[in-house]
């Protein structure tokens, strides 16, 4: 018989071992997955469910009397045109005026939901005053009862694995709150979830049902957890049977983190962030464990269920060593020998991560990827032409946007020639420093982010003081700095720089350069380089400059490279104010 004190203690062990990972764990749970939203107040927290039930009531809730006197789609129309009017004076109110994120922002915000706000800024174009109001906001709460179908349930239920596995291995992996998308069982869980939702709302049109059947079903996400081949039915079933006669002590388990929730309150919900609700978590992913081997050791009806053995018992040394190897063949790969090999002679601990091969499904499921090595080797030759193919690149970027938005080609950049060596320069660099994390593709991703704001800071600073000049300024986009770097534009490049690292960096190094001979690339190199070099002389004296590029015009410039003040405005360098173009 399982005991409070117990489930309790084993908790705190494990946050013991874990702290900042389970903390982790369980702030990222309440940001996207809106668990514990009663306490979780010192910072935002989403609760897709909510916003669900929210959206719907205030697009759907009507007056009847109104209704009568009105066609049903006249009233609806006239309803979403004065929301319409609210949203644009909401919109117009806002300082942010620059920039896709802004843009986003500002819609969220007008909206009251960030996937109404999303979809009202893409149908922006072709539709305007109340069909976009009805339609965004319709799409949106479509969408929303998919995020909380396939993102909130489905790492809900992730949240549940990695503490039952928290409570039998030394380093369980943060990564275990998205396994079911890995192993493909997302629909199956997913389906699940939509079902116990279901009997709990039906049993909440009750006086207390609904309060007696969240503890009957209070096991389902583990069970789910455990065996996502389960059906929903089965699941809610197996629940109740574990649940009778625990649910009051069930109760009185939760009951004794009053205390710790009352502290919470007073602290703005920080106790429930850095303690309360990890110390919650792990007790009920104890309370489950308990309840499980109390139904092994009576025998239970329902034990076939229980398909995890490994989840309390790790496996033989020789067991996890051969599924290592078996893996290995499997995987198909051109070094499947060494790996093998490599398998046999590792040193392992059965303790210290949970053996995801020897899981009752696929951890990974066989899909054939391309055959792109990024960890191929790219020498000196290779990163000069791949700096050059992404200058272009970035130049092709920088001149096709502008094209697009304004309808006129202009050549973008400091330079003459068709390049942007802030983007090469930025490549070769997260190619050459981040050589050490390719194996880790989020490390990648932040690290890349931070040395292309870096590289962009830098290059904008470097360039305000050579020529008094900006030749970009996010002043007025959402979350920028100084108006040289913004969040948006750090986005697409740590976004571009992991598709450069991953697949178009080994791919044209596979492909194409590697294909040419030795001489060919030499002689590629050194005439780019040449024809670079006379670009930047130049451009060193007179730099390109004018209407769409940095704003100025090529008559402020002097014959001695001074700078002449417009009209309405003044540059210079230092403190002067500077008239620059924001793009």
């Amino acid at each position: 018989m399982w005991s409070r004190r117990e489930l309790k203690r084993t908790s705190r062990g494990i946050m013991k071992k874990h702290y900042w990972r389970v903390i982790a764990i369980c702030f990222v749970v309440s940001f996207l997955a809106g668990s514990n939203n009663d306490t979780f107040s010192a910072v935002f927290s989403y609760d897709s469910s909510k916003e669900v039930i929210d959206t719907v009531q205030e697009n759907t809730v009507f007056d009847i009397n109104d209704i009568r006197e009105k066609k049903p789609l006249d009233y609806l129309l006239e309803k979403f045109e004065k929301r319409s009017e609210e949203e644009q004076e909401v919109i117009e109110r806002s300082p942010y005026k620059e920039g896709v994120f802004s843009a986003i922002f500002n819609r969220t915000v007008a909206t009251g939901s960030v996937f109404s706000g999303m979809i009202a800024l893409f149908l922006e174009p072709i539709l305007e005053g109340a069909w976009l109001s009805l339609i965004s906001a319709a799409v949106g709460v479509a969408l929303l009862f998919f995020w909380w179908l396939l993102v909130r349930n489905i790492i809900q239920v992730g949240s549940c694995r990695f503490f039952l596995e928290a409570h039998t291995y030394k380093d369980t992996k943060g990564n275990r709150l998205f396994f079911l998308y890995k192993i493909g069982r997302m629909w199956r869980v997913a389906l699940i979830m939509l079902r116990k939702f279901l009997y709990q709302w039906l049993w909440s049109l009750t006086i207390i049902g609904g309060w007696v059947k969240g503890y009957s079903y209070l096991m389902v996400p583990y069970l789910a957890a455990e065996n996502p081949n389960l059906k929903g039915r089965e699941a809610i079933r197996v629940s109740r049977k574990m649940m009778k006669g625990n649910k009051w002590r069930a109760f009185l388990l939760d009951c004794s983190f009053l205390g710790w929730h009352l502290l919470s309150f007073l602290t703005l919900g920080l106790v429930d962030i850095f303690y309360a609700n990890a110390y919650k978590a792990g007790a009920r992913a104890g309370l489950y464990l308990a309840l499980r081997e109390q139904a092994l050791a009576e025998g239970a009806a329902y034990c076939h269920v229980f398909t995890d053995a490994y989840l309390t018992c790790p496996p033989q040394e020789e067991e996890l060593r051969a599924a290592f190897e078996r893996e290995a063949v499997l995987a198909e790969g051109s070094d499947w020998k060494a790996q093998r090999e490599r398998a046999r002679e590792a040193e392992l601990d059965v303790f210290e991560e949970y053996p995801a091969v020897l899981f009752t499904v696929p951890e990974e499921l066989r899909i054939k990827r391309p055959g792109i090595n990024y960890h191929c080797k790219y020498g000196i030759t290779g990163i000069v032409l791949l700096f050059f193919i992404f200058s272009f690149a970035g130049w092709c970027w920088e001149v096709g946007l502008h094209l697009v938005q304004s309808g006129e080609f202009v050549n973008r950049g400091v330079f003459y020639g068709p390049w942007l060596p802030i983007y090469g320069s930025g490549g070769v660099l997260v190619l050459v420093l981040l050589k050490k994390l390719r194996d880790r593709p989020v490390a990648t991703f932040f690290m890349t982010v931070l040395i292309c704001g870096v590289v962009e800071y830098g290059t904008s600073f470097a360039l305000e003081q050579m020529y008094g000049i900006r030749w970009w300024d996010y002043s007025g986009y959402f979350l920028q700095l100084n108006g040289r770097i913004c969040a948006e534009g750090l986005l697409v490049f740590g976004l571009g720089g992991c598709a450069f690292i991953y697949i178009l960096a080994p791919l044209i190094m596979e492909t194409g350069i590697k294909r040419l001979s030795m001489k060919v690339r030499i002689l590629l190199c050194v005439l780019l380089m040449a024809l670079f070099a006379a670009d930047f002389w130049y451009s060193r004296e007179t730099p390109n400059s004018g209407e769409g590029i940095s704003g100025q015009s090529e008559e402020l410039f002097w014959a001695d490279g001074s700078l002449e003040a417009p009209t309405g405005g003044t540059i210079g360098t230092g403190d002067c104010p500077l008239t620059c173009w924001k793009r």
